[in-house]
């Protein structure tokens, strides 16, 4: 500036606009002569408005008083000064000023103020605050985010370290619940697994303990569901009933999707927003883990990212957990169960010794009390004999305490459940049981409360052993009725198995035990006054009914029948195989209406019935028309069969078939190209159809023909195979069979039906609910 060789306002002007800053400069009583661009956007006023402006008429104190008389708002020493500025809307925004005094040329001044000045100028440099506030505020929040982010990192490593090699699966869900929402600043967490029907509350965070949390959601309702279908992760905001004025009922809004979908109070999770991902071990759906906040916010994308990270590894710590844990615990349970069984056969028609015999086993393998149940005669009530103390009066009637459906069962206590480990309240956990009942008891059931309040244990199971066919009236659990075990016999009508706080609940599998434990006592007991005759009626089903495929030269013959009965040792489907003089054979596959021994004996009935007019040399029709005949001579009127009947000749390639009210079956042709090499096969239908069997005297039956070569497989099956369905009601089909069977018949029929079998468990999670039968026969 003191250079007089050069202009030097030009020289202050290319050096004032080189910089971030603003600057201004003017004389030493506060008259602006120079202002930068910078400047100029800042205060937003344009230059002419600037220029010539008493800079105290633009920067004040920070508590808005203008300097007085020739006095300037700032010092000139360097040094920060924190003023306000005023812009040309007339509002203040604060500035950090600093200033020096510099003296120019005369020849300076001259050319800049064609007048008189003073003797030196002030230049000063003035930033604005609020940029630095708003980068601080920037700093803070990078700070605050790359703590966040240290502190989920730190939280998903503590949840996989401190669950390795884990040996217990509550403790293994409480740590993951637990440090994973303490990871992210979470109000809660839970984890719902996929069980037969719905979803299984399993485990919730300790934060959940007094709050409201679905045990139990069905299948088509509720988050699981939707996480479900959806098949990734979600972040979800809940919208309760009465909280948006268009809607009665509550809601989930997707907030990835944007949709929203209604939901049940009943089914809603105690939250605002939530993430929900679901847990898969590969392609199998084992449940779902959510965690939530109880106040409105917005989930982050990276939160959900650990979320899975987690559930990626929770997945195959419970695969390995659970698996051990169940193999283990399932074969030593049935060691147990056939210990008992051979000492219940042992001990012949001594049950005192029988039942002290089971009740010691029983407390070894479930380490639990068992406590009968006695009628106190003189008070009129039922009491609980705790191991041979004082009896404890029950609050009131056995079916109301332990069968009751109408009490809540929604709430979660305090306790931290094992997954897979209950089952459904209730009667329905009796399963094929006839003379007996046995529920769980749970801790905050009322039974359980009560228990605890007495200072009892407060969770196991009850079991009641009645007449096969008797009520359970008042006089049934006196002991009054016959076939009630009486009060004075050795084996109680009615007792508790009970384990106190210290010890898990009574899960499914211990259930199961008990449940089959009471099935061998209900089998002795019959078997001691119906013993000759369910013999003779047993060895007669297994003969009349054992399904097999005879050895016929020229065909390779695979078969297999489900079950969809529990321990079901017969059913009503049915096939055979047999080998005819003249390279001939009779295929024959039927299905009885209904399930169990009825459709046993019927279906022995049938397929004796077809084989005896097959050796007679009937066709298909004439055979199916003779059945009919017989079937309604005798038969009942809800009893009817489908069935297919084919005559097969080997030697010439020809067959000729009835398909009696029964899908029709499929011939898979081997294809091949111009070169004569084999190709894809192509699937053929047999349609030619006609009515049930054993229903209506007049139906007609129409026959079918089709040739085969070497190669081609003729696949048959019943109805269950097409009309199982999945979770979502959807069915399996005839399509989706077509083409599992043109995909997996390229090495033959040799392991097709098994593969058929393994595709409907995959579609309907293993749970069939007709029996099937599956044939596939492979010509050579």
């Amino acid at each position: 500036m003191e250079s007089s060789g050069r202009d030097e306002l030009a020289e202050l002007t290319r050096v004032a606009e080189l910089t971030s800053d603003a600057v201004v400069a003017c004389d030493l009583d506060g008259s602006i002569f120079h202002a930068n661009t910078r400047f100029l956007e800042l205060v937003g006023m344009p230059r002419e408005r600037v220029i010539d402006t008493d800079v105290k008429d633009l920067l004040f104190s920070d508590s808005f008083e203008r300097a007085d008389g020739h006095r300037l708002p700032f010092l000139l020493d360097g040094s920060d000064c924190t003023l306000m500025l005023k812009l040309s809307d007339g509002s203040f925004v604060p500035v950090l000023v600093r200033a020096i005094q510099v003296a120019g040329s005369a020849t300076f001044r001259r050319r800049l103020l064609k007048r008189h000045a003073a003797r030196g100028s002030a230049l000063l440099t003035v930033h604005s605050l609020e940029e630095r506030y708003a980068y601080d505020r920037q700093m803070r929040r990078m700070v605050s985010e790359l703590q966040a982010a240290n502190k989920r990192l730190s939280g998903t490593l503590s949840v996989i370290m401190s669950t390795v090699g884990a040996e217990s699966l509550p403790a293994l869900l409480d740590t993951v619940l637990n440090k994973l929402a303490d990871a992210l600043d979470a109000d809660g967490a839970e984890v719902y697994f996929s069980e037969g029907g719905g979803f299984k509350l399993r485990a919730i965070s300790e934060s959940l303990v007094h709050d409201y949390v679905p045990e139990f959601i069905p299948f088509g309702v509720g988050v699981p569901t939707y996480v479900l279908r959806k098949g990734s992760s979600c972040r979800l905001s809940i919208v309760r009933p009465g909280e948006d004025a268009r809607e009665d009922t509550g809601s989930i809004y997707d907030l990835d999707m944007r949709k929203s979908r209604k939901l049940r109070p009943q089914y809603m999770p105690p939250y605002k927003t939530l993430i929900a991902v679901p847990l898969f071990f590969g392609t199998q759906l084992l449940g779902v883990m959510e965690l939530g906040w109880k106040r409105p916010t917005t989930s982050r994308s990276y939160d959900v990212n650990v979320i899975e990270v987690v559930c990626d590894y929770l997945s195959i710590e419970l695969m390995s957990l659970v698996t051990s844990m169940r193999a283990s615990r399932t074969a030593e349970l049935g060691r147990s169960l056939n210990h008992v069984r051979d000492v219940v056969y042992a001990m012949g028609g001594d049950k005192g010794i029988a039942w002290a015999e089971a009740v010691a086993e029983v407390r070894r393998v479930l380490d639990c009390h068992v406590c009968p149940i006695v009628h106190d005669d003189e008070r009129g009530v039922f009491a609980i004999d705790f191991e041979g103390g004082n009896r404890v009066p029950l609050p009131g009637d056995i079916d109301q305490l332990f069968f009751s459906t109408t009490a809540p069962a929604a709430f979660v206590g305090q306790s931290v459940r094992d997954p897979f480990s209950l089952g459904q309240h209730g009667p329905e956990d009796e399963g094929d049981l006839e003379g007996t009942r046995i529920t769980r008891i749970e801790r905050l059931s009322r039974v359980g409360r009560w228990l605890a309040s007495h200072g009892l244990p407060d969770q196991g199971a009850f079991v009641e052993v009645r007449g096969i066919n008797g009520p359970s009236n008042l006089a049934a659990m006196k002991g009054d009725e016959p076939g009630l075990v009486a009060l004075g016999s050795p084996v109680p009508a009615r007792f508790l198995l009970l384990r106190d706080d210290s010890q898990e609940p009574i899960d499914d599998i211990e259930f199961d035990y008990l449940t089959r434990l009471a099935h061998e006592f209900e089998l002795r007991e019959r078997e001691e006054s119906e013993h000759t005759e369910t013999t003779r009626i047993a060895q007669t089903l297994q003969a009349g009914m054992k399904s097999a495929l005879g050895e016929v030269p020229g065909i390779i013959g695979d078969a297999l029948y489900s079950s969809a009965t529990r321990q079901a040792l017969v059913g009503g489907d049915f096939y055979t195989l047999m080998r005819l003089p003249d390279d001939r054979a009779v295929m024959i596959l039927g299905d009885v209406s209904g399930k169990g021994v009825e459709a046993a004996s019927m279906s022995a009935l049938v397929k004796t019935a077809l084989t005896a007019y097959a050796w007679e040399g009937l066709s298909p029709v004439a055979m199916v028309r003779a059945l009919n005949a017989m079937l309604m001579s005798f038969s009942r009127v809800e009893t009817f069969a489908t069935m297919f009947v084919a005559r097969l000749d080997l030697r010439r390639g020809e067959a000729t078939y009835c398909s009696a009210g029964h899908p029709p079956s499929m011939l898979l042709r081997e294809a091949h190209g111009e070169d004569g090499k084999g190709a894809a096969r192509e699937a053929e239908l047999l349609s030619t159809q006609s009515g049930v069997v054993g229903a209506f005297e007049s139906m007609a039956y129409q026959g079918g023909t089709f040739t085969f070569s070497p190669g081609d497989i003729l696949f048959m099956y019943t109805d269950g195979a097409i009309e199982a369905r999945n979770a979502e009601g959807e069915f399996f089909g005839e399509q989706r069979l077509r083409e599992i069977l043109l995909e997996r018949s390229a090495d033959g029929a040799r392991g097709l039906c098994q593969g058929v079998l393994d595709e409907l468990d995959a579609f309907t999670d293993s749970s069939l609910e007709d029996d099937i039968a599956l044939v596939a026969l492979e010509f050579e």
